[in-house]
């Protein structure tokens, strides 16, 4: 959970050399409504998940976004964490020199359940705006932000550690671009040092 509202996100490194590779056709299923009954019927039965093809439909959400339902995409990002797969070498790869993670896609805590409930629901949403966030791991210091072009951004940043799967944050300061000006804005003076975080 990057967040306590986000329960379900996706990220693409925003840096043109870490940009993953666009997925062949033959990678992709078929169609939408193949691929999601595909993953529900797995979800359904306990069947192993096809890995990459869980993988494929969320590199295609990444790299051409609005083109699989939200729907599909949240079943696809729930499947393969379910598969608890291996995490070694992540946090080399979030905190990676120059590299800016932009946010493709997220759903909130009730999209999330209903979907693992195999219920109705929107799926989450393709985020709107430019969104990233960079992980300086140096400083042990996250910023996260929204960005209109060469107009204005609002970011925050703050202290940050990661355990395993999970990520731990403490916002300090809000920081406001509009044009050449730059402001940044204390808002929290006691943060949490990384040495008291403790990610569960």
């Amino acid at each position: 959970m990057l967040a306590p509202s986000i329960s379900a996100t996706c990220f693409r490194p925003a840096t043109q050399q870490s940009h993953p590779a666009r997925i062949p056709p033959s990678a992709v299923v078929v169609t939408r409504r193949q691929c999601r009954a595909a993953i529900q019927a797995k979800a359904a039965t306990g069947a192993p998940v096809d890995t990459d093809k869980v993988v494929a439909v969320i590199k295609q959400c990444i790299d051409k976004p609005n083109s699989v339902p939200a729907p599909v995409v949240l079943d696809a990002m729930l499947q393969l964490e379910s598969q608890k797969l291996p995490v070694d070498g992540w946090q080399d790869i979030l905190q990676a020199p120059g590299t800016h993670w932009k946010l493709v896609f997220t759903a909130d805590d009730k999209q999330v359940q209903a979907a693992k409930k195999q219920k109705p629901n929107k799926g989450g949403i393709y985020f709107p705006l430019a969104a990233c966030q960079k992980f300086d791991g140096t400083r042990l210091d996250f910023e996260n932000g929204v960005f209109l072009g060469p107009l204005a951004f609002l970011t925050f940043n703050g202290p940050y550690a990661m355990k395993g799967r999970q990520l731990q944050f403490d916002v300090v300061s809000m920081n406001i671009g509009i044009g050449p000006w730059r402001f940044s804005i204390p808002i929290k003076k006691n943060a949490k040092a990384v040495a008291d975080m403790d990610p569960q």
